[in-house]
């Protein structure tokens, strides 16, 4: 058989320009490295940046508390309630970088997350309760003389024997300062006063009963949480253990491991279990019930997705600390993909928006609606769930899969 040399030559070349132009139009080639380590950098010092303001924050409220515990009184405790909700708005925006396979709920490096963060809590497995007949009725570990007030025993003590046994963390804190929103209405005597929050007296630390283990207790947890957040701050920082640790992975699993967190607390925890549950089943399963300070939970999270879809993050001082953002990362490989993302983004901060404008508490807005009656806390929760699924195809773009629960 005799071959045509021109003829094959032209097939061959013809063969290669095809496979050239489908290699251009049909797939979506490897992200630059270069570009992915950018943006994990960013992500890196976003991190540190915010763990450093969540742990600074919380060292001012530990002087507020102590305060209040050396002195308690009407303006003590207010001043220690106000550097609570101002330190809790630094550590919800870290919430983003959990489900990452990081320190904080990492079982083989800190995986202290349960014992900061932990909720919904069963108030009377700490303190005394109301018992719906005007009076209180005490069971919990203060009330428990035989029960030793030590750090290593209530560590243990923290979600023993079912889940919202929590006897740590920033809800224990909260509770100890604000105790049960029971949204009483002495007026009408109802419990539909959704513009209050919990009201435990000062006197709960002076003339109450349990007054000094009360006192211990709150200073027990409130070390124990600035501990832990100083463990998270070192592992953070520049030349911390997790920082070298992370900064040496594999591109690709380092994004993973990004991708994978803001992916997972868009869905699965804000709008899944955050506010879901809150519509469905009321107040108790609101994140911060005894301070009223869901809505800013709410805001602080959602923020804490953002910075990092944005590249931006603004520090306690006011400085910005920024980088390549994930939108502009994944326009370099897909710009449709990309303005998907920045516009699910931008929805989901709209909705947070026209949740807080409303002007109400948290309880007071769910209390309004059901499921599926596409109120503004439903909403939110769609669009979170709307923006982690770009989050999910945008790892699909640079090359990377993750998993949306």
């Amino acid at each position: 058989m005799k071959f045509n040399l021109t003829k094959l030559f032209y097939l061959l070349t013809l063969g290669l320009f095809m496979v050239s132009c489908s290699s251009d139009d049909d797939a979506t080639s490897p992200s630059n490295d270069t570009e992915k380590s950018e943006f994990i950098e960013t992500y890196a010092k976003i991190a540190s940046e915010n763990y450093k303001d969540t742990y600074d924050t919380a060292v001012a409220m530990k002087s507020k508390i102590d305060a209040f515990i050396a002195a308690p009184s009407e303006s003590t405790l207010t001043d220690a309630r106000n550097a609570w909700l101002y330190a809790r708005d630094f550590y919800g925006q870290t919430e983003a970088y959990r489900e990452a396979n990081g320190p904080i709920d990492n079982e083989d490096l800190l995986g202290t997350e349960g014992q900061i963060n932990a909720w919904p809590l069963d108030e009377g497995y700490i303190d005394y309760v109301a018992n719906g007949a005007g009076g209180v009725v005490q069971n919990g570990l203060i009330g428990d003389t035989s029960f030793d007030l030590t750090e290593e025993n209530i560590i243990n003590k923290n979600e023993f024997g079912k889940d919202d046994n929590i006897s740590t963390g920033w809800h224990a804190i909260e509770f100890l300062l604000w105790g049960q929103d029971l949204n009483y209405d002495p007026v009408k005597d109802t419990y539909d006063n959704y513009a209050v929050s919990g009201e435990r007296p000062f006197t709960d630390y002076t003339t109450a009963d349990f007054a000094e283990r009360r006192k211990t207790y709150l200073q027990i947890v409130t070390n124990l949480l600035v501990n832990d957040l100083k463990d998270l701050n070192d592992a953070w920082a520049s030349g911390g253990d997790y920082r070298k640790t992370f900064e040496a992975l594999p591109v690709d699993e380092a994004l993973t491991n990004i991708l994978n967190g803001i992916g997972f607390i868009s869905n699965g925890e804000i709008a899944a279990e955050r506010i879901i549950p809150a519509i469905d089943e009321g107040q108790e399963n609101e994140h911060s019930c005894f301070s009223d300070n869901t809505n800013q939970d709410m805001w602080a999270n959602v923020h804490g997705i953002n910075n990092i879809i944005i590249g931006s993050y603004t520090t306690e001082s006011g400085a910005k600390i920024e980088g390549l953002s994930l939108i502009d990362l994944v326009a370099d490989e897909n710009s449709e993909v990309a303005d998907k993302l920045e516009t699910k983004a931008s929805e989901t901060i709209s909705k947070l928006n026209a949740l807080l404008n409303l002007g109400k508490n948290f309880d007071e807005i769910i209390s309004e609606e059901s499921l599926g009656s596409n109120g503004p806390a439903e909403q939110l929760s769609e669009a979170l769930k709307a923006q982690s699924k770009e989050i999910a195809e945008a790892a699909s773009t640079l090359g990377v899969s993750i998993t949306i629960e």
